[in-house]
């Protein structure tokens, strides 16, 4: 078993922190808000009956039902509201690195290597920023060296060429064209495919 060292790429722990710290207010201030609604609504309906002789209540989940799922209705759909606020927040927060190391990424993939990866200070994902720079670098010195090597089987074989043209072929021409030809293999080598 091969084993890699893999990084693994989390939201940083003070937003983490932050977003788990808003979820367990809201939910602490929903349940709250739920029960005083139900203590409201049961205490108005209470009244009701205590002024109102006339009326006949077989059961108490006949008296209290109604009060109990109005509560619990209005409640959840304040909480979706708030809920569904918090999570429109978070996606916008993530949502613009996302986008900016998208459009990086296939920046990158269409040959730019000489721009970064660059986040606003604020932005969430700057370890993941940081590591794209750094593949971003590793693939740029490769084609350097790559370029690099080229240059040099050209200038080889145009030595090798001009001295077949003076009719004076030497080994060592061939020999610098057949080293140069090897370093490149060895530059184009360094990327695994």
């Amino acid at each position: 078993m091969i084993f890699t060292n893999r990084k693994i790429y989390y939201i940083k722990k003070d937003f983490q922190a932050r977003f788990i710290l808003r979820f367990v207010v809201v939910a602490t201030i929903w349940a709250a808000a739920t029960v005083m609604l139900f203590a409201y609504l049961a205490e108005r309906r209470l009244e009701e009956i205590r002024y109102s002789t006339h009326i006949s209540v077989k059961t108490t989940s006949e008296l209290l039902l109604p009060s109990t799922v109005g509560a619990h209705v209005v409640s959840l759909l304040i909480f979706a509201g708030i809920l569904g606020y918090t999570i429109h927040s978070l996606w916008k927060r993530l949502s613009v690195p996302l986008f900016t190391i998208k459009k990086d990424i296939s920046r990158i993939a269409a040959g730019d290597l000489a721009s970064e990866v660059v986040l606003r200070e604020s932005d969430e994902f700057q370890d993941l920023a940081v590591e794209l720079n750094e593949m971003r670098n590793g693939i740029r010195d490769k084609i350097i060296r790559i370029k690099e090597s080229q240059l040099g089987v050209s200038a080889a074989a145009a030595e090798l060429s001009r001295s077949i043209l003076r009719e004076k072929p030497s080994t060592s021409h061939a020999a610098s064209l057949q080293s140069a030809v090897e370093r490149m293999k060895e530059d184009v080598n360094a990327f695994h495919y």
